[in-house]
C-alpha cells in the first residue's frame, strides 16, 4: 500500500511525525479514513481517537480534544487543542 506522511501536532509541539498507510480521524460529523492520494481537504475534529497504520504494519494512536486536520494527497497535518500519545 501506498504511504503518505502525517504530522500530528499539539500544543507541547510534534507528536507523531511518520510515513503511515491508513489514517482514521474523529471528523466532527463522523469518523473519517485517509489514505495516500485523498482529495485534498480540511475537516474539523471532535474528541477522539487518532489512528494510524505505520508503513510495516504497526498500528499506533493518539487522544485528542479536537482540533483540525488538513488533508492533502502525499501528507495529512492534525492541529489538535489538546493531544496524548498512547
Amino acid at each position: 500500500m501506498k504511504a503518505f506522511v502525517l504530522r500530528l501536532v499539539g500544543p507541547e509541539g510534534v507528536l507523531a511525525d511518520a510515513e503511515v498507510e491508513s489514517l482514521v480521524l474523529p471528523g466532527a460529523a463522523g469518523s473519517l479514513g485517509v489514505q495516500a492520494g485523498h482529495e485534498s481537504w480540511t475537516v474539523l475534529l471532535k474528541r477522539g481517537a487518532v489512528s494510524w497504520k505505520k508503513a510495516g504494519g504497526a498500528w499506533d494512536s493518539a487522544e485528542i480534544g479536537g482540533g483540525v486536520a488538513s488533508i492533502e494527497g502525499t501528507r495529512t497535518i492534525v492541529l489538535a487543542d489538546s493531544a496524548k500519545t498512547s
